[in-house]
């Protein structure tokens, strides 16, 4: 008889505790999706290989570009999820209510940079990091010539952004091992959440590739400054909402 009481309370936080892991997982692609430092490094080099080189090796090096930052993304996943799976030390911290309490204050903490400092002052969409990154990158896109290279920029391209992108690809990873489901389920929803980091570059390379100028998009992060930097702290602090939350359940 008290089994079958607390029943609904136990199907109510199972739903909850599922509902809450896909809401985070869903929060991460989005914020990945917004992101702008890889999509303006890839208008860059986009803007750079169309002037220099015919349209088809342009798409190639464009190409090459994206399945290196995909690269990455997958590496950094999969190499956060296996020390989770591989590591029963480890398992036991994530699993513990101070360590979700410290990932809660990182996404506080993170909200409330993203909206101060990641993009400078001013009109432009400079991003947070140095002028000497940039003009290191720039100085790295003008002596790309080959796939290899492209692969190669793509492949780095994610560094400078990990500070905001680490904790989202733990977090994905600890939430995707704690649900109830299938290898093969659990490798779709790592393909998706790493598809997400190059879905703007997917749409700036087919729309340009259609037609539109690199200067159209240009325009159009600069139009929607205010709105990444809403929706990056906002996302953030939803994040950090729905990891208290589980504590709470």
């Amino acid at each position: 008889m008290i089994l079958l009481g607390l029943q609904p309370f136990l199907c109510y936080n199972l739903i909850m505790s599922v509902l809450t892991a896909v809401g985070i997982l869903l929060l991460s692609m989005l914020v990945l999706a917004v992101l702008q430092l890889v999509p303006g490094i890839f208008l860059l080099f986009s803007h750079f290989t169309r002037g220099k080189y015919s349209r088809v090796h342009a798409n190639d090096l464009n190409i090459f570009f994206i399945i290196g930052v995909e690269t990455a993304m997958v590496l950094v996943f999969l190499s956060l999820y296996a020390i989770l799976c591989c590591s029963p030390a480890v398992t036991f911290i994530i699993d513990s209510d101070i360590f979700i309490w410290v990932m809660a204050g990182i996404s506080l903490a993170l909200s409330l940079i993203s909206f101060i400092f990641y993009f400078r002052s001013g009109r432009g969409t400079e991003l947070f990091i140095s002028r000497r990154m940039a003009k290191g990158i720039k100085h790295k896109i003008t002596i790309t010539k080959t796939r290899s290279d492209a692969f190669v920029l793509g492949l780095v391209s994610i560094v400078p952004e990990l500070i905001f992108t680490l904790p989202l690809i733990l977090l994905s990873a600890i939430e995707i091992m704690r649900l109830n489901i299938n290898c093969p389920e659990r490798a779709c929803l790592i393909i998706l959440f790493a598809v997400a980091a190059i879905f703007p570059l997917l749409l700036i390379h087919g729309f340009s590739a259609n037609g539109h100028t690199l200067a159209e998009f240009t325009r159009f992060r600069f139009k929607n400054k205010p709105f990444f930097r809403f929706w990056l702290s906002f996302s953030y602090f939803l994040i950090a909402i729905l990891i208290i939350l589980g504590v709470l359940l």
